[in-house]
């Protein structure tokens, strides 16, 4: 018997334990049984299923990157896009490059937003 099934074997009942008569919890004649899954042991079902199509996940799909690239920021998408296996190193350089320069673009049109909101409260 493998230790993964020894884990989901039932306990025996226990025969000695006499519960009183008037317990509430009590369901029927027999006393509880309940499987005990210890941690560790057990792998869940979506660690054991064998995926063979990386496509279908979305971190590996194009759009996807691409969209996390310019959409949530270049310091969480460079990671996502340099493990991505649909790109190719060329493009990987190239898409890093442009995001590189959108960002310090993003972030010089904020610094000139914020100089013109407060250039009035400065008195210029």
């Amino acid at each position: 018997m493998t230790s993964a099934k020894a884990n989901l074997e039932l306990p025996s009942a226990n025969r000695d334990v006499e519960l009183p008569a008037q317990d509430p919890h009590r369901v029927s004649g027999d006393a509880h049984r309940s499987i005990v899954i210890q941690p560790g042991r057990v792998a869940p079902a979506y660690l054991s299923e064998s995926r063979g199509d990386d496509a279908a996940q979305w971190s590996n799909r194009p759009v996807a990157t691409l969209a996390v690239l310019f959409f949530v920021t270049g310091a969480f998408g460079i990671p996502l896009l340099w493990r991505n296996p649909q790109f190719s190193t060329w493009q990987r350089f190239l898409w890093s490059i442009v995001v590189l320069v959108y960002t310090i673009a993003l972030f010089a049109g904020v610094g000139m937003l914020v100089l013109h909101t407060l250039a009035p409260a400065r008195g210029n």
